[in-house]
């Protein structure tokens, strides 16, 4: 009974550290830290040609007999029969939402007050969250030479931001294994976290 206990404790606390809210995903990455993926979304228009279909009478001519087997009173006679068909075309505007993350607000809790930090990546790449103890890596993996999956691995363009309460750190890497803060065959433009007002 206790571990049952203990588990659905578990769930529900799991449950609350990734809260949907309109889209945005909040995260409690650490006891100070707090990410909220934003979520941006765009409306595609097109228009689409429809067809329009009605019903269309075909008329046929029929021969008609009144004293069979004789037959000797036949006449032709018009007869009309209904069937679906296509009456004209239309032009439909058709619209789909497309909505993807494109940036993370970081919420740093301080002792008085806390800092926003905005990291917008949305034409960059896109970017995961690791939680290593008390800090949050945020890696970016570039879409210009790189599988855009959010996961770096060797010869992708990558951007590392190490999160803790009292910094945050930037390292980059193209070529080499690891991050550092300056690659010299890093050529893309860098990724910035700005201070949100």
């Amino acid at each position: 009974m206790n571990k049952k206990i203990i588990v659905l404790a578990f769930l529900i606390v799991i449950a609350l550290s990734a809260v949907a809210y309109g889209g945005n995903k909040v995260i409690e990455a650490t006891e100070d830290i707090t990410l909220e993926e934003i979520e941006t979304c765009k409306t595609n228009y097109w228009n689409e040609t429809q067809i329009v279909y009605g019903e269309c009478i075909r008329y046929s001519e029929e021969t008609v007999c009144n004293d069979a087997p004789l037959n000797t009173s036949c006449h032709v006679s018009e007869v009309s029969s209904g069937y679906q068909c296509r009456k004209d075309d239309e032009i439909v505007e058709r619209s789909e939402e497309l909505c993807s993350y494109s940036g993370i607000e970081i919420t740093i809790d301080k002792f008085i007050g806390s800092d926003k930090l905005m990291l917008d990546y949305g034409d960059w790449g896109k970017c995961s969250q690791d939680v290593v103890e008390d800090r949050v890596l945020i890696t970016c993996d570039s879409k210009y030479d790189g599988n855009n999956d959010g996961i770096c691995t060797s010869g992708e363009s990558c951007m590392q931001f190490e999160v803790t309460k009292g910094q945050v750190k930037k390292m980059m890497k193209n070529s080499r294994a690891d991050f550092v803060e300056k690659d010299k065959t890093f050529f893309l433009e860098e990724l910035d976290m700005k201070e949100v007002e």
